[in-house]
């Protein structure tokens, strides 16, 4: 009787290293998973950061007054006021 009770502690005891063993399996294999996600959001960021910026650039270059003014005077054909002319209209 006694053999077989040191018997079931040794099997219980080889379950509970198995199942520690398949924790411990997992749980590195969540660890490798988490640092590739960690390093594609790296990479992911560093693309989104150098995408702001070439549309900050845009932005910064599209609305300067330089531009706004060149294109007041080639598309719309707009032209500075020279001098006053004052309008008096008739009642």
């Amino acid at each position: 009787m006694k053999n077989n009770f040191y018997l079931y502690i040794f099997l219980l005891n080889v379950f509970f290293l198995f199942c520690i063993c398949l924790e411990t399996i997992k749980i590195r294999w969540q660890f490798s998973q988490e640092h590739e996600n960690n390093a594609y959001l790296k990479v992911a960021n560093n693309k989104l950061t150098e995408i702001n910026f070439n549309l900050q650039t845009e932005y910064y270059h599209l609305s300067s007054p330089a531009k706004v003014e060149r294109h007041a005077k080639e598309i719309l054909k707009m032209v500075e006021i020279s001098k006053l002319t004052n309008i008096d209209y008739e009642k």
